[in-house]
């Protein structure tokens, strides 16, 4: 296994490698996936994930490619929350809401290099990051670390924590763009996707949670069989999916959330995550404007996210569980993207 290193200017860029074929690069700007290039069925390799050649390009990255996102991923209504009485005020960059950390998140931050990992099993590297009280309107001072491992069983692992000297809502993901037949289909409406889900939190016309949680039975989000991404895409707005589905497994134990397939190219990939809910979103902001790398131009419903988090807007939900951290407690998380050939 490789783990190899490159200066980019204020960026640095690591690229993991196993025995079988798999490398992921990522960077400590806005803790991001630049590429994940793997086999298809008969041995090509392409990259899976929406990036670009060179990390000066992501900046600014407006569609959020591969980055880490937060101190809160999604919507929070009306920019503002209040904690144990006091109300705070967060960046409004998303009309009235506050979207995926605010005009400034963890996406456009240089993050340090907090550990390189060399063994046997695998390689990978943690990256750090201290979000300073009231950045971005966020209270408390908060100290976050990801790590990206990749093993020899074709395993990505993420791995999240945070803490914090002041009471301050968490809910980090990682939002990369997922197309199975490395871009050479513009769409991801023939992949079959399962999401091991029987229900969803519907949305408001402005895309924040409305606080109910419904059964996807029936409906256009019911993914609990294998099923075209575009067989029913035309039932939901736009014809494109962005919608938070609240997965079946409630014990806080690593289970599968979702599998991702391509029959093009055989590509497999398996979500497993020990968070309470997914973020389906299958770029309906894109539009074609960005070429990034193999030269693919990012089409609408050209890829999808497959985002482990915690319920949206929860800190003004209180029909949700909390995202809430105090001091002396600690956000964790797991996210593993598995990769394999069918």
């Amino acid at each position: 296994m490789t783990l190899e290193k490159q200066q980019q200017g204020e960026a640095v860029v690591y690229e993991l490698g196993n025995d079988r074929g798999i490398s992921v690069k990522v960077t400590n700007y806005g803790c991001t996936i630049l590429s994940i290039v793997t086999p298809g069925k008969n041995g090509e390799k392409r990259n899976i994930v929406a990036g670009f050649d060179t990390v000066a390009e992501y900046i600014p990255n407006p569609d959020y490619l591969g980055c880490i996102v937060g101190r809160c991923t999604s919507r929070t209504s009306g920019a503002a929350l209040t904690i144990d009485g006091q109300r705070y005020f967060l960046s409004a960059n998303k009309g009235k809401d506050h979207l995926h950390g605010g005009t400034k998140g963890l996406d456009q931050r240089y993050w340090t290099v907090e550990e390189e990992l060399r063994g046997i099993g695998g390689v990978g590297v943690v990256f750090g990051y201290v979000s300073p009280d009231g950045e971005e309107g966020y209270p408390g001072n908060l100290s976050i670390t990801v790590g990206y491992y990749l093993d020899n069983e074709n395993k990505l692992t993420l791995r999240y924590r945070a803490t914090t000297d002041k009471t301050t809502p968490v809910n980090l993901t990682n939002h990369s763009y997922f197309n199975l037949t490395g871009f050479e289909e513009g769409s991801v409406m023939g992949h079959l996707l399962k999401i091991d889900a029987g229900k969803y939190t519907p949305l408001s016309e402005a895309l924040v949670p409305s606080g109910a949680i419904e059964d996807v039975a029936g409906s256009a989000l019911d993914f609990r069989q294998p099923m075209l991404i575009g067989l029913r895409a035309g039932e939901v707005p736009g014809e494109s999916y962005d919608h938070n589905f609240v997965l079946d497994n409630i014990t806080g134990q690593m289970g599968l959330a979702a599998e991702l397939v391509s029959p093009l190219s055989g590509r497999v990939l398996k979500v497993f995550t020990d968070q309470p809910c997914l973020g389906v979103y299958t770029s309906g902001y894109l539009d074609g404007s960005r070429i990034g790398t193999q030269g693919k131009r990012y089409q609408r419903n050209g890829a999808i996210c497959l985002e482990t988090q915690r319920y949206p807007d929860a800190v003004n939900r209180p029909e949700f569980p909390t995202t809430l951290v105090w001091p002396g407690a600690a956000y964790m998380a797991t996210t593993v993207f598995e990769f394999g050939v069918r």
